[in-house]
């Protein structure tokens, strides 16, 4: 029988072939007892190479220059220049390697930019040379991460051509405390400026209100806009007419006490952050909104704000994933659950994050009906790492096991505890001690989930980096006394028999402890 192969087919098959002939002469080259060997980095081209330093800092970069005399070169064709680590000394730190760096580069384009490290006091970093090099060789991604380790708050100057710059290759801009501050009057502002940027991330910057309208209004294709910790802010207007904008952040925490409102009406917005004071956020026309992290503060609930927020909630009612925290369960408990009524709002959400500390019995009531009341709810995370108390082991070797949990008024419970969580099948809870409070917290949901699959409970011992701390088996190796040791594991036991004796509505239930920190899950819904 004739096989037919096509072209993909038959290069495949040579292509094998060569690898299988270049096998045998490895093996020839082997038993006659030669030790030649294929030098395989060097037979890739310069072009392969140079991509391949583009990934690399830049001090790494330098150092291939003394591999050969091929070598010697290469480096200066690199288009990713990538100082993640400047020189930092509480004197005057020494930037002067950086410049020669730079004057040695070919490169006609360069890729990415990125300058990331933090700044003593008496450190002055040669911002202005940094971005005029980048947007001389039509940079797309440019990143100036300073960290002023200052008291008072340093915010490094900008080149005016930042503005006047007419090239159309600029597509990432990420900068912290500098001034982002258009031009003095008179200086021109390119037509062009901004016109190809997708990404602008400012975090403790200084910039004003028009420049946030310019930015918008000259970035026609900005997707994504992150606004963290800014100074000089007053009044926010995040809309206009051909406004792409698909992802936005705002962090609300200035310093100046000037902050008063911010307002979004963004009719492609998908994703949102907000962190702040709630009655100064403002939502509209946001029909697409899928995803939204909203973590309020607290505020006298009286009835303006108790108005505010319930138009907030009706603007994001159709969301289907949402991270938050007290402010929210708060004020749907006063309004609604203190009164015997359900929260009948969310009924698209199927995954919701819980940030903080949950002090009352009563919270804990709250939260479990306001999840209850979510009827298409299919997973949730409860994440304590805002609590007080300290971490499981520290409390044992301190003699108690318990944190503040207030009883008393507080601990009354509402009317109105909320049904059964009817879709549930996942829930992580993070940072746990086992105290009252959590305890409480994974009875009810063991109870009310009638379809959970898996409860996930992460022990909080210390590192909160690395989270993947099983207390039965890092017990030996926390440098306790063995006595201490013991009692600590004894607690860990009865916390552990405890939850598994708990009754369960769902049949299926599996109760996991110390595994892996999962954030996987929701790292797909707003990255790092």
């Amino acid at each position: 029988m004739e096989v037919v192969m096509d072209s993909s087919l038959r290069r495949l098959v040579n292509r094998r072939l060569e690898w299988l002939e270049m096998t045998k002469d490895q093996v020839s080259d082997w038993n006659a007892g030669t030790t030649r060997r294929r030098d395989r980095l060097s037979a890739l081209p310069n072009t392969v190479l140079s991509r391949i330093l583009s990934k690399m800092p830049m001090d790494s970069v330098v150092r291939t220059s003394i591999l050969s005399k091929r070598w010697s070169n290469l480096w200066k064709h690199t288009q990713g220049v990538d100082f993640h680590s400047l020189p930092f000394s509480d004197n005057q730190a020494d930037y002067s390697p950086i410049t020669r760096c730079l004057d040695l580069l070919l490169s006609p384009q360069i890729i990415k930019f990125t300058a990331v490290g933090h700044v003593s006091e008496r450190s002055n970093p040669d911002v202005l040379r940094w971005v005029n090099f980048a947007l001389s060789k039509n940079v797309r991604q440019l990143t100036i991460g300073l960290m002023s380790v200052s008291l008072a708050r340093r915010f490094f100057q900008l080149p005016d051509s930042l503005f006047s710059n007419r090239s159309k290759t600029l597509e990432h801009l990420v900068l912290s405390f500098v001034e982002f501050t258009p031009p003095r009057p008179g200086q021109p502002i390119a037509a062009s400026v901004f016109s190809s940027l997708k990404l602008l991330v400012l975090t403790h910057c200084k910039l004003a209100d028009a420049t946030v309208d310019l930015c918008l209004r000259k970035c026609v294709l900005l997707e994504e806009l992150v606004i963290n910790m800014c100074e000089g802010l007053k009044n926010v207007n995040i809309s206009g007419p051909n406004l792409r904008l698909i992802s936005f952040r705002c962090l609300e925490d200035s310093d100046d006490g000037e902050f008063r409102s911010i307002r979004v009406d963004a009719p492609l917005v998908g994703n949102l952050v907000y962190s702040g004071d709630l009655t100064k956020f403002y939502l509209n026309n946001c029909p697409v909104l899928q995803i939204l992290l909203l973590q309020g503060r607290e505020e006298p609930m009286n009835e303006a704000y108790t108005v505010h927020v319930r138009e907030l909630i009706d603007q994001i009612r159709h969301v289907n994933t949402m991270i938050l925290n007290f402010a929210v369960v708060e004020f749907v408990a006063k309004e609604y659950y203190t009164r015997g009524i359900p929260f009948q709002t969310f009924q698209n959400l199927t995954h919701v994050f819980w940030y903080g500390p949950l002090k009352s019995p009563n919270a804990v009531y709250n939260l479990v009906a306001f999840l209850g009341d979510c009827p298409s709810l299919i997973e949730i995370a409860v994440d304590f790492r805002e609590e007080s108390g300290a971490v499981f082991c520290q409390c044992i070797s301190e003699g108690h096991v318990a944190d503040e949990y207030e009883e008393g008024q507080s601990s009354q419970r509402n009317p109105y505890e909320g049904g059964n969580l009817e879709k549930l099948e996942i829930a992580e809870v993070r940072c746990f001690s086992g105290f009252n409070g959590e305890m409480l917290l994974v009875r009810l949901l063991l109870e009310k989930a009638v379809n959970l699959r898996k409860l996930w409970l992460f022990w909080r011992l210390g590192d909160l980096s690395v989270m993947h701390d099983n207390v039965l088996q890092d017990i030996t190796k926390s440098g306790y006394p063995q006595q201490l040791s013991d009692t600590i594991q004894e607690e860990a036991n009865s916390i552990i028999a405890t939850i598994l004796d708990f009754r369960k509505g769902s049949p299926r239930a599996r109760i996991k402890f110390g595994q892996e920190w999962r954030i996987e899950s929701w790292r797909r819904h707003f990255g790092d």
